[in-house]
């Protein structure tokens, strides 16, 4: 097998390309892996700053390949000193994506990489190091479902498990020994150091969250490890599956918002109460990312009127609307920012906020990510020979069965001198190999060649006076 990593990033190609690459991400594992041959796997990673697809492709690795990580497509810029991908696989699945995402060939400037490349860039990705707030946890997680979800799609493969639980168990070192994953290094936390700094009182704020999935979880596990208690959600999936002529489903039916937040001891917002809701809320976080806005100028018009009117009474809150828009493709329309009494808050101004991490603390976390690629490196070298393995035992077993036809039991025992005899025949069946390369490999004038590669197969031969030694020794 070979392990295939393509991706785009935050910083390699920037935010508007990772949201249009993005924007579609059900059913890409799937269309990969019917559209591109020779795969075996596709497991596929979309989060609000990245997309990164694993493809496990059924094939050896070329000799050198391992070095080969760059940027895909004709015309795209490597990164230093890296060669462009020479996949087929690569090239067939990178064009895909960009026919989705409406892009011309090759202008996505793709990242990607092969072999122990890809399996330390999983690694790295994992542990939270190439994320926007460096060391964040929640990384390792989306990694988890990722899996789960390619899984449930048919799209994973048991080399592609292996590697993320690897990768995962891996980001759990990072964690446990750095201080990388200390508090405040998520998107969240950042988003709600920015919103804490427009209002009065975060903690005792009226909060909406848009959005059920697991960031929606993250985000309200943020909010109440800061004290926040009023806490309510709204899904517009759960709205536009109530309309006329949308067929609801497990993943955006009408009861999800009531499961989310039955789970989590929430207030669900219906449809039809949410513009009173923000007009008495203080913060709004958006979490949805489905590639339209929820929060429409509209709406944030009509519920600021409200607001204005005196309609709320005493309770209207004194400070701008905070809106939190955490989605990549952004759940809050961009004209939201001009209009008068709200405060919008999006990803590119959190990029802005990000704590830098200590210099010290990511040169540790990139040791420990260098020291698990290799051990996966290895254990993926390893696996590459249970054919071979699995080769020579069957053929020591053919010899062993017919050795044991020649047996001839009395009563069912074995006469001793008889047993030896089976026994020195399986041996020198077992030797007939090995000591006509040993003769071959003398004539060629090749024994230090033979000798050094003999203990590899057979372990150490003999002692300091061995004929082996003797022979390696001998002119």
């Amino acid at each position: 097998m070979t392990i295939h990593l393509i991706s785009a990033d935050h910083l390699s190609q920037g935010l508007d390309v990772v949201a249009r690459l993005g924007a579609n991400p059900r059913r890409l594992g799937p269309d990969l892996l019917a559209a591109v041959p020779g795969l075996r796997g596709v497991l596929v990673l979309a989060t609000c700053n990245r997309l990164a697809i694993l493809l496990d492709e059924d094939g050896e690795l070329p000799a050198g390949a391992g070095e080969d990580a760059g940027a895909a497509g004709p015309g795209a810029a490597a990164q230093p000193g890296r060669p462009l991908s020479s996949s087929p696989v690569v090239r067939e699945a990178s064009a895909l994506l960009e026919r989705r995402a409406g892009m011309p060939e090759g202008s996505a400037g793709l990242s990607t990489a092969c072999g122990s490349d890809a399996y330390r860039e999983l690694i790295a990705t994992a542990a939270g190091l190439r994320s926007m707030v460096v060391g964040e946890r929640e990384i390792a997680g989306q990694l988890r479902r990722s899996l789960v979800r390619a899984a449930e799609e048919g799209t994973t493969s048991a080399d592609l498990c292996r590697l993320v639980e690897r990768a995962s168990a891996a980001s759990r070192r990072v964690a446990r020994e750095t201080s990388l994953a200390g508090a405040g290094r998520s998107l969240v936390a950042v988003g709600l150091g920015l919103a804490s700094q427009r209002m009065p009182d975060l903690e005792g704020a009226r909060v909406v969250v848009v959005g059920t999935g697991a960031y929606a979880g993250a985000t309200v596990v943020a909010l109440r490890e800061r004290g926040v208690r009023d806490i309510a959600v709204h899904s517009h999936s759960d709205h536009q599956a109530a309309q006329p002529g949308r067929e609801s489903s497990s993943a955006a039916g009408p009861d999800r918002a009531a499961a989310f937040a039955r789970k989590r001891g929430l207030e669900v917002v219906g449809p039809h109460e949410l513009t009173e809701r923000l007009a008495s809320a203080d913060l709004v976080i958006t979490c949805r990312g489905l590639g339209s806005p929820v929060i429409t100028r509209g709406l944030i018009d009509d519920a600021l009127a409200r607001r204005a009117s005196g309609a709320l009474g005493p309770s209207a809150p004194p400070h701008p609307l905070v809106i939190l828009d955490l989605a990549l493709s952004r759940d809050v329309d961009p004209g939201v920012a001009d209009a008068p009494g709200a405060l919008l808050i999006d990803l590119p101004r959190i990029r802005q906020a990000v704590p830098a991490a200590q210099t010290a603390q990511v040169e540790a976390a990139e040791r420990i990510v260098a020291e698990e690629a290799a051990a996966l490196d290895r254990l993926v070298g390893g696996r590459r020979m249970d054919p071979v393995i699995r080769a020579l035992r069957g053929q020591a077993e053919e010899v062993v069965a017919r050795e044991a036809v020649r047996l001839r039991p009395v009563d069912g025992r074995v006469d001793l001198d008889d047993a030896v005899r089976a026994l020195e025949r399986l041996a020198a069946a077992l030797m007939h190999a090995p000591s006509q390369a040993a003769r071959a490999a003398g004539e060629a004038g090749l024994s230090q060649e033979y000798l050094a590669a003999l203990p590899m197969v057979l372990g150490p031969i003999g002692g300091a006076d061995s004929p082996a030694r003797r022979a390696g020794g001998s002119r």
